[in-house]
């Protein structure tokens, strides 16, 4: 399966940062699991809180994807008895899920794709 999304974000936890590949691969094994993303991007770029559940089950499982052996109850603590790390964690959330789904930059809108030299 080709891979549109080509990206890596890094995430800290327990003082360690991890680098996480955002992939198709990925993406598909994160709805697998019940996460909508979709319906994630529109709860996230809404302004409005997110289903907390739900954010704390996203950065499980991506903690999960890169090796790490967190658990959702440690994650829900970390995202409703720590500020810094409720806030940390909800802007890395925000960050992977814009990089699921890239906005189109306006300048690039309507503009022809670039011809490829011809020998």
């Amino acid at each position: 399966m080709a891979n549109f999304l080509k990206r890596s974000i890094a995430i800290k936890w327990e003082g360690s940062d991890h680098k996480i590949a955002v992939t198709n691969d990925l993406c598909n094994h994160l709805e697998s699991t019940g996460i909508n993303l979709f319906a994630m991007q529109i709860d996230l770029n809404s302004g409005q809180q997110p289903k907390f559940f739900l954010l704390g089950n996203l950065i499980t499982q991506l903690l999960r994807h890169v090796g790490v052996p967190a658990e959702q109850s440690d994650v829900m603590a970390k995202l409703t008895q720590e500020p810094a790390n409720s806030v940390a964690l909800y802007t890395f959330a925000r960050s992977f899920i814009s990089m699921v789904f890239p906005e189109a930059d306006e300048s690039e809108v309507g503009k022809p794709e670039p011809e490829t030299a011809q020998k």
